[in-house]
């Protein structure tokens, strides 16, 4: 009888994937998974827009506004050089308060706020023929930059039967550089030629306003000078000093007991940006610096009139603040900020 050697038991083979099959799949995988984690960071950045943009969009620096005031003012100069000479009125209209820019929903937090830097020119024609020949100058000017122009109030949906009896005169507008709207037309109520340019509704933190370029003298070190000055990022210089001992009339120390000494600190405020500067009361002591020193709330005289003290474009003005003291203080330590867009910064002032 034959005898076989025993078998081992079939195995039966099952066919794996090869190790090219397996990385397309890890790779197909990671693909799909990176592109889930891209549509929900979209999402996440959408909605994140959206709600920004309810809350009045987003939040930026005072100097962030007062960069875009100084870009408004430019390019509604720059579209009044334009013109024939002598038909923009001197000076330029500032809406104080926009309907359109305020916070209906709450959304400003402390140290926020917005404003809309607006500004508006009356121009003055004899003839309605030097208005249209203007306005087509303007026009091309605008095309020329790339420019889109559109036509208002645009005679196509125009109904306003209210006007018929003097019709508005055609006027056009466009969006400029940095988002500022231009216009050329008549005012809805005066119906009166205007141009008028607007940078747009800015939220911005009021802390952080407009940063100082170059410090010297008194505002540069901690030791006492007679006098120092700060200039601005935005051309806004500040020089203050020297204090001085004056005798000041009677009844302007107050209701106090009389002071033995007076001085008066002047501040000059030159302003060589592109937009005006609004002054303010910024003269502030630190905490529990120049003991004995009283500041007097009269001065100066040009904050106390009742209306805004504005240093125009190219414009100057002196400040005359003044204080007593039971005797001469060894020195004189202050915070001082020209308007609400710039920082304040210290100065140590020596008093003779």
């Amino acid at each position: 009888m034959e005898k076989h050697p025993p078998q081992e038991p079939a195995v039966a083979t099952v066919d794996t994937p090869t190790a090219g099959v397996s990385r397309k799949t890890v790779v197909r995988r990671w693909l799909i998974l990176a592109a889930a984690f891209a549509l929900l960071f979209w999402a996440c950045g959408a909605v994140h827009d959206f709600f920004e943009k309810l809350d009045g969009g987003p939040v930026r620096s005072a100097a962030d506004y007062r960069t875009q005031e100084i870009r408004t003012r430019e390019a509604g100069r720059t579209a009044v050089a334009g013109l024939r000479p002598g038909v923009g009125r001197p000076g330029w209209t500032q809406e104080e308060r926009s309907t359109s820019c305020v916070d209906d929903l709450g959304a400003d937090d402390n140290g926020v706020t917005r404003g809309r830097p607006k500004y508006e020119k009356s121009l003055e024609y004899a003839r309605k023929a030097d208005y249209l020949a203007d306005l087509s100058r303007l026009r091309a000017s605008w095309q020329q930059h790339g420019w889109k122009v559109r036509n208002t109030p645009d005679p196509a949906s125009s109904q306003d039967t209210d006007d018929r009896s003097e019709p508005r005169w055609p006027g056009i507008r466009t969006v400029a550089d940095h988002g500022i709207a231009l216009f050329m037309g008549t005012d809805s109520y005066t119906k009166r030629p205007i141009l008028s340019a607007d940078g747009g509704c800015i939220r911005y933190r009021t802390e952080q306003g407009v940063a100082a370029r170059e410090k010297s003298g008194a505002a540069a070190s901690r030791s006492p000078a007679r006098e120092g000055t700060v200039t601005y990022d935005d051309n806004v210089r500040v020089s203050i000093g020297p204090v001085r001992p004056v005798t000041l009339p009677a009844g302007t120390t107050g209701d106090g007991a009389p002071a033995t000494r007076a001085y008066q600190v002047p501040v000059i405020v030159t302003n060589a940006s592109g937009a005006p500067v609004e002054l303010r009361d910024g003269m502030g002591s630190y905490l529990h610096a120049n003991p004995g020193v009283n500041w007097l709330p009269d001065f100066p005289a040009e904050l106390r009139s009742g209306r805004p003290a504005v240093v125009g474009e190219g414009g100057s003005t002196r400040l005359e603040f003044a204080f007593t003291a039971e005797k001469k203080p060894s020195r004189l330590d202050i915070k001082y900020s020209p308007g609400e867009f710039h920082r304040s910064y210290p100065w140590s002032l020596s008093v003779p």
